[in-house]
């Protein structure tokens, strides 16, 4: 599943954000609506309270009785309300002009005028006017801004994605710190470092990469220990021409009636050494050289060739050589095709052919057969000898450079053969690999991926 880590983040930021919601709609279940602010519970509530008692003292027992109750209210309570009688009109007319109810009066009001008023009247007909100031009040009240969020909600936001990011920061980046410890071992040479045990039991792309790390990590091991080896066996197998060479030429001094056979040695030994250097570039071209000068190649031709050379050496041994090349030439206008390098796969098969040859003798058989696979689309070629074949505890290690069998019938090799052809054969996408017969001598299996390509004859 692409995009793990994505899901986790996303889906752990949806689920902390939900519980928030949650967690605040608990709370004002629990707690009921949220409180008023001061300011609007002392206007509605408290000042309008004040100012109806007033009235009803005053509807009741007049302005004395108002007067005395007055004088036990709290004084800024106390300063805040003004009587004003009305001496033009104290007939009983006025009673029938004066709500008994006092009306509410809207907030925005309130703030505007600063101060509630009622009318009054009293049992004598005195029409008395009635005013609560509060413009202190309504000049304390905050202005209300665009974005106000209740604070128990901001704390629960801020809480939540601390935690959250605090928690998704220490899991993203303790494995970025392991992949750059892993990446400063290995460039100080520890090759040793893996990062799967470190990692866990996680299963996202940082996991992924942990393993690529890994798999980069043995790779380059086996590359360098690779090296070394090769480094090694090359040191050993040059060393070996250059000590006969040195040995011929001190002999050609102490006996210079031997100098001919000096020269023979010498010339002999500068050939095999420049076959160890041919097959040594051959070898370090194989890993890239599928790369260059590729083109259509005809299996049927390629394999053509190599056993005609195959046969004008077998010749001179007495082995036969047989071919099966079942591979279709067309398919409703189409061919299969390999698409590569020719000179390196020709270089493969005749390492092949000519190991095959090496280990077989007088009368044996070394076949040849190839066919084209449809369903998997790739060409299935196996080369057999019925020589002595290979212990078994050794195929594995056949196809690594400079590694021999039991020598040759027909001469030893440098150990590089297989080698090569491994390496060209993988260059192409293709497998190889090596068993023993029944009856004796060995089977080399080749798989080649082809392609479909519109024949123009």
């Amino acid at each position: 599943m692409r995009g793990r880590l994505f899901w986790k983040i996303l889906i752990g930021f949806a689920l902390t954000f939900m519980g928030i919601w949650q967690g605040v709609w608990l709370l004002f279940t629990l707690y009921g609506d949220p409180p008023k602010p001061y300011h609007v519970g002392y206007l509605q509530e408290t000042a309008r309270g004040y100012i109806d008692t007033a009235a009803s003292i005053i509807e009741a027992e007049g302005i004395g009785a108002l007067e005395k109750a007055i004088a036990h209210w709290p004084d800024n309570e106390r300063v805040r309300l003004s009587i004003e009688p009305d001496a033009n009109r104290t007939d009983s007319s006025v009673r029938g002009s004066v709500p008994e109810t006092f009306a509410p009066v809207r907030f925005e009001e309130i703030r505007e005028n600063g101060f509630l008023s009622r009318d009054a009247v009293s049992p004598v007909g005195l029409l008395v006017h009635l005013k609560f100031d509060v413009t202190d009040i309504v000049a304390s009240i905050p202005e209300r801004g665009r974005f106000n969020v209740p604070t128990p909600l901001v704390i629960a936001g801020v809480l939540g994605g601390l935690v959250f990011s605090g928690v998704l920061a220490w899991y993203l980046t303790r494995p970025i710190r392991q992949l750059q410890e892993g990446f400063e071992r290995l460039s100080t040479g520890d090759l040793t470092w893996r990062l799967g045990e470190k990692i866990g039991r996680r299963r996202d792309e940082i996991a992924d990469l942990a393993r690529d790390f890994d798999v980069m990590a043995v790779r380059l091991q086996q590359l360098i220990e690779a090296r070394d080896r090769l480094l090694n066996d090359v040191s050993h197998e040059l060393r070996s021409p250059l000590a006969r060479m040195q040995l011929a030429v001190g002999l050609a001094r102490q006996k210079p009636e031997r100098i001919e056979g000096s020269l023979d040695r010498i010339e002999k030994e500068t050939i095999r050494l420049d076959e160890l250097v041919g097959e040594l570039l051959t070898l370090s071209r194989a890993e890239s050289g599928a790369s260059q000068n590729q083109t259509w190649l005809d299996i049927d031709h390629l394999l053509g060739r190599v056993v005609s050379d195959a046969r004008f050496e077998a010749e001179a041994t007495g082995i036969k050589v047989q071919t099966n090349l079942a591979i279709k030439r067309n398919w409703h206008g189409e061919v299969p095709v390999v698409v590569g390098n020719a000179e390196l796969l020709r270089r493969a098969f005749e390492n092949i052919v000519r190991n095959a040859l090496r280990h077989s003798r007088e009368g044996q058989l070394v076949r040849i057969s190839a066919e084209a696979d449809a369903s998997r689309s790739v060409f299935c070629i196996t080369i057999s000898d019925q020589g002595p074949g290979i212990p078994a505890e050794q195929l594995e290690n056949m196809f690594e450079p400079f590694i021999r069998g039991e020598p040759g019938i027909n001469g030893a090799g440098f150990g590089l053969g297989l080698s090569i052809a491994r390496r060209a054969i993988k260059a192409h996408g293709g497998e190889i690999s090596i068993r023993n017969r029944d009856g004796g001598g060995l089977d080399v299996l080749i798989t080649l991926p082809f392609t479909l390509r519109v024949d123009d004859e």
